[in-house]
């Protein structure tokens, strides 16, 4: 009963902002998924708005190449629709968890990558917010830089990829780094996007011109509340 009232608070919060009860058809999944002991690596999905999953499934197919900073359930649903993946990952532990599951599904067009933050001294004077500073708001990665994590995808010609995922550490400088290498008609996707100043340094996105805009905002897997992810499609070279 919590849960359901939980979901009808969101959805209908979601309804007043943008005139649409469209998500009441995510309830019984969402209610589901939550009740589940499952994974993102046993669902084998991305841990992303239920919408934006339908989208990506639909643009996917096996001649796109995937370039992903944060791994799981992703990496999975990309490697079983695309030509091939490059994941970035900084936590290890979960890199042997995934790289398991791989094994075990016979996935062999993925690239795992483990990139860890690295200690800094002048984490203090750095802020979250500016791309160029590379750290994160999240208090398990405090005290670390993330540049070499967010720069791993520069060994990479630009335009070389076909959708790129920001799903992970420092999300805003990955953005950043990302929009070079995707090809003209690719897509840059960020997930929780409500989070504003993952994308306040970048008002290029929304320029119609340049930039075609999707957002999918509702009831994700797992959680209580709805998130937003957002979806940019590159227009121009």
């Amino acid at each position: 009963m919590k849960d359901s009232l939980l979901f009808i608070r969101f959805a209908v919060e979601f309804a007043i902002e943008n005139k649409t009860l469209s998500h009441i058809k995510y309830f019984n999944r969402w209610h589901r998924d939550k009740k589940s002991c499952e994974s993102t690596l046993s669902l084998g999905l991305p841990w992303m708005t239920y919408d934006a999953i339908e989208f990506l499934d639909k643009i996917c197919n096996s001649g796109i190449r995937v370039f992903e900073w944060g791994s799981g359930g992703s990496t999975l649903f990309f490697a079983s629709r695309c030509k091939d993946v490059v994941s970035v990952e900084h936590d290890t532990f979960w890199i042997k968890s995934l790289r398991e599951k791989l094994e075990d599904l016979n996935l062999k067009n993925v690239s795992v990558k483990g990139i860890e933050g690295v200690p800094i001294d002048n984490f203090n004077k750095l802020n979250p917010e500016n791309p160029d500073d590379f750290i994160s708001k999240d208090k398990k990665s405090s005290g670390l830089s993330f540049e070499k994590y967010v720069n791993s995808i520069d060994q990479f010609e630009t335009e070389c990829f076909d959708i790129v995922v920001v799903d992970g550490r420092a999300r805003n400088s990955c953005i950043k780094r990302a929009i070079p290498h995707i090809k003209r008609g690719g897509y840059l996707i960020v997930d929780n996007s409500d989070r504003k100043y993952y994308l306040s340094p970048f008002p290029n996105l929304n320029n119609p011109a340049v930039w075609e805009k999707r957002e999918f905002m509702g009831p994700v897997f797992f959680q209580h509340a709805f998130s937003k992810t957002s979806v940019f499609r590159k227009l121009i070279s």
